[in-house]
């Protein structure tokens, strides 16, 4: 049984050498154009789950409600995520070497999972009982580790994301 990174490196060298994989390479605007694309949407995705978590925690000085704020920001967080997603596999196939050999883009994709499965369940609680989580003496004990987890994951999917560009040749 060949160690994962072999396999890893199996699989992208594939990838990059598929016809479509190589048609992308040719392409020389569509790597620049997917990379802004995706770093506006990051900012849509952070800068919504900053103004919810900073209302969770107390810290807003906005008003709105946190159902408000649930109801007006999270389909935003949704639909940068769709779009961070064709963005991302059109990067992953144009250079699929690149982000599948360093440990960065793995604990990306992990801590994305994670932080999607979080917001769901924020939304469907606050959803659930709106009246709650608007009240912050009510508001669930877990809501603040929550929010402080959120950010966190939010921030270090950021600099994952960017420390793959600086340290995907260390890894070849």
């Amino acid at each position: 049984m060949q160690p994962a990174h072999i396999v890893v490196r199996h699989w992208a060298d594939w990838i990059s050498a598929s016809p479509l994989s190589q048609w992308l390479q040719d392409q020389l605007w569509i790597v620049p154009t997917s990379q802004s694309i995706h770093l506006v949407m990051i900012g849509v995705v952070f800068g919504c789950a900053l103004v919810l978590n900073l209302r969770i925690l107390g810290i807003s000085t906005s008003g709105r409600p946190v159902s408000t704020l649930v109801r007006t920001l999270v389909p935003w967080i949704y639909f940068a995520m769709v779009v961070l997603l064709i963005t991302g596999v059109i990067q992953t196939i144009t250079e699929p070497v690149r982000q599948f050999i360093t440990p960065a883009f793995w604990w990306k994709m992990f801590m994305i999972v994670v932080v999607l499965f979080a917001t769901q369940w924020l939304a469907r609680s606050v959803r659930k009982d709106p009246e709650k989580w608007d009240n912050g003496s009510t508001r669930p004990r877990t809501a603040a580790i929550v929010a402080l987890v959120s950010l966190a994951l939010w921030i270090g999917i950021i600099y994952c994301g960017r420390f793959i560009a600086y340290t995907w040749e260390l890894h070849l």
